[in-house]
């Protein structure tokens, strides 16, 4: 317990030291604790909540943006009826709960650690190099997440096990915090839930990676990624999850599609060192061959797990269809994972804990309205980052791109486990729509300070609004401008 204290003490101060200054500062620093910190740095509060590092850090970043907010005027913030309505509805859906006090944490925790995180962030953010430094930060921490997969591969122990046992989330009767499953052996989980979890992460990060290799032209951080892209690519495939694998390939292909020039130099290379790879190790090939012919296959484990998702949808789908109430409000959020559910899989009835499913997760917790609800909510950035890549000049609208593929690659891999607010992925989800959404007045900002900085260097040149207004492959030169002018208005 010593630990999660002197943990929770050490990150509390580093934001405060961080955050001194600007607030902005600190939020490369709590991505990178939100992305690679367990759930198991956790006190328990008995009969109240968790308090886990990840609160600890957001309600550290609340303080500080409490005692440095100016008073100015703002811009209405996108999302926030839609969040509004959300809460309203998941409310009503909790007094209807089958327990109340799950589903009134649940209700809490979302709304403190999404929608106050998305609130500080987007009032936060005002430049474009902010948004790289979280983006660097997050896969950073990732790439720490697959140096510690190597000792789960090659040492056989995790460092979980720093935490007390009491925290662990285990899958063998609490033995261990190691995965190992019948038919794929140990898969590596790192500081995260799952494997498809932290799979889920992966596919995210590698495309960020890459964007990031591709928007850095020099530096020692291009090192730090390469590394740390050979790592993440070596981890995805320690985790065995066939989800966050076909996410990577299609995500990438999107990448491919949609981000042009150094992006795309940079994509190929890593697919041709992950051929490279699948020839030398022959090995490799034969294991995903192994695993694919293995999902194909109904009388093995791993085949069954793809039968159980349609099994779960249709369980679900009748528990709703009850009676009215249920159709219209759910069981109450966080209540399949407390109390389960019975589903009829192989001719077997048995009571499930696990919803492998988000999307169905959200129609049996708030049922059909709710299922609607989140899902305007959560579509509504993904359609205003697909706008923002046509609309915004550069570098936003390339930025706008990457974001709309890794946003959309995540509510992917929720149609295959319970990835929304259960692991650290949750966050980093809400993170990337914090940016998103903050792009269009980055532009906006952009554009008038090169406009302000012409007209004091006297050149008497209007401002291009052209997507492709600015110089370099990116738009860098106007970036760099854009900074000096911002830094100097603070």
């Amino acid at each position: 317990m010593l630990i999660i204290v002197f943990l929770q003490s050490v990150i509390v101060v580093a934001l405060i030291v961080s955050g001194k200054r600007r607030l902005e500062n600190a939020l490369p620093l709590f991505c990178f604790i939100l992305t690679l910190m367990p759930l198991e740095a956790k006190l328990v509060i008995p009969g109240l909540f968790d308090l886990n590092i990840m609160r600890v850090s957001l309600l550290t970043l609340l303080g500080l943006f409490l005692v440095k907010r100016k008073k100015s005027p703002r811009e209405k913030l996108p999302l926030i009826k839609l969040m509004y309505m959300h809460v309203a509805w998941a409310l009503c859906s909790t007094v209807y709960s089958l327990s109340f006090a799950t589903s009134i944490k649940q209700l809490l925790a979302q709304l403190i650690e999404f929608y106050l995180m998305y609130y500080l962030l987007v009032r936060t953010i005002t430049n474009i190099e902010t948004i790289h430094k979280m983006l660097y930060a997050m896969a950073m921490a990732i790439g720490i997440c697959c140096i510690l997969s190597l000792f789960e591969v090659y040492a056989s122990w995790s460092i979980l096990r720093i935490f007390p046992t009491s925290n662990w989330i285990t899958y063998n009767g609490g033995l261990d915090p190691l995965y190992s499953e019948l038919g794929r052996g140990l898969r590596v989980r790192s500081t995260f839930p799952h494997p498809i979890l932290f799979g889920d992460a992966l596919a995210i990060s590698i495309i960020l990676s890459l964007y990031l290799l591709g928007y850095w032209a020099k530096g020692n951080r291009r090192l730090f990624l390469w590394v740390s892209l050979m790592l993440m690519f070596w981890a995805i495939y320690k985790t065995q999850s066939r989800g966050p694998w076909l996410a990577t390939i299609i995500c990438s292909f999107l990448l491919f599609l949609m981000v042009k020039k150094e992006i795309r130099k940079y994509l190929i290379t890593a697919a041709v060192m992950a051929l490279v790879v699948l020839l030398a190790r022959p090995g490799v090939w034969q294991s995903i061959d192994a695993l694919y012919q293995a999902s194909t296959d109904p009388n093995q484990p791993v085949g069954t797990s793809y039968l159980y998702r349609h099994a779960l949808a249709d369980s679900i789908v009748s528990a709703v269809q009850k009676e009215p109430g249920r159709l219209l409000l759910g069981y109450g959020l966080g209540t399949f994972r407390v109390l389960g559910l019975e589903v009829n899989f192989l001719g077997v009835t048995k009571r499930w804990y696990t919803c492998d499913n988000n999307w169905a997760a959200f129609l049996y917790e708030t049922g059909y309205v709710g299922l609607i609800l989140i899902g305007i909510l959560l579509f509504w950035p993904l359609i205003l980052a697909f706008r923002n890549y046509w609309k915004l000049p550069k570098p936003e609208s390339t930025l706008s791109g990457v974001l709309f593929i890794s946003i959309a690659g995540f509510y992917f891999l929720m149609l295959s486990v319970a990835a929304y607010s259960w692991g650290q992925q949750g966050y980093m989800n809400w993170i990337l729509i914090s940016m998103s959404i903050s792009l269009p007045a980055i532009a906006r900002r952009r554009r008038r300070a090169i406009k302000e900085s012409r007209k004091q260097n006297g050149s008497g040149q209007g401002f291009d609004c052209h997507p492709h207004l600015a110089h370099g492959p990116e738009g860098l030169a106007d970036d760099q401008l854009t900074q000096t002018a911002l830094l100097t208005s603070h």
